[in-house]
């Protein structure tokens, strides 16, 4: 069966599942959904939610979200440095990175500090991470030899959306090396049989 490829859209959607703290500003019983029960809110108590009902909270000036731990200026710039360091693979982020950065930095920019600072180093991280996959795609392939086929390659810490961006003109770029491959085989054996059919003519000629 062919694998289906999710779209950006449908990545985000799943992500956005992902459980984030707010600090609301109002009261209210618990609100049920298909998704579950989550409430009550109580003004200037945190509380735990999906990241869908957040922003819609948010949108609607009914809270204060708490960006994760891990969107500070520090612990970015560590990820960013260590990223740097590894020439090898990439390094282990959190859990929807990218998915969670781009949705909080669109919908609650007031709620984070340091926001352009933030910004950018994430921007930064994700911008480092394609140029090594890219590089590292580039040197498999200058790799092969003329008669090898592609083999699959495996990628440690690396998110769907990651692979998601660069999937298009990689299959694409796949495809077409698979093409030239067949076609200088194609090229090969009819060269070979009719090397064949040639040396087979000669030697009935000559036995006449």
């Amino acid at each position: 069966m062919e694998e289906i490829a999710l779209s950006p859209s449908q990545i985000e959607f799943l992500a956005e599942d992902t459980t984030i703290t707010v600090v609301p500003n109002f009261k209210m019983e618990s609100l049920i959904f298909l998704s579950g029960e989550y409430g009550p809110f109580v003004p200037s108590f945190p509380i735990d939610i999906p990241l869908w009902l957040a922003i819609s909270l948010k949108k609607k000036k009914k809270c204060t979200i708490i960006p994760p731990d891990w969107m500070t200026y520090n612990i970015l710039n560590t990820k960013f440095e260590e990223e740097n360091k590894l020439k090898d693979g990439f390094i282990e982020l959190p859990e929807n990175f990218n998915e969670i950065s781009s949705l909080l930095l669109a919908n609650c920019p007031g709620d984070i500090k340091d926001i352009n600072s933030i910004r950018i180093l994430i921007g930064n991280i994700l911008t480092r991470r394609e140029n090594k996959l890219r590089e590292s795609l580039k040197s498999h392939l200058n790799s092969l030899t003329d008669d090898e086929s592609v083999t699959t390659m495996e990628f440690k810490n690396f998110s769907m959306m990651e692979i998601n961006k660069i999937r298009a003109s990689f299959v694409s770029g796949m495809n077409n090396l698979n093409k030239i491959q067949n076609g200088d085989n194609l090229n090969n054996n009819s060269q070979q049989s009719q090397s064949a059919s040639n040396a087979s003519s000669r030697s009935l000629f000559s036995k006449k």
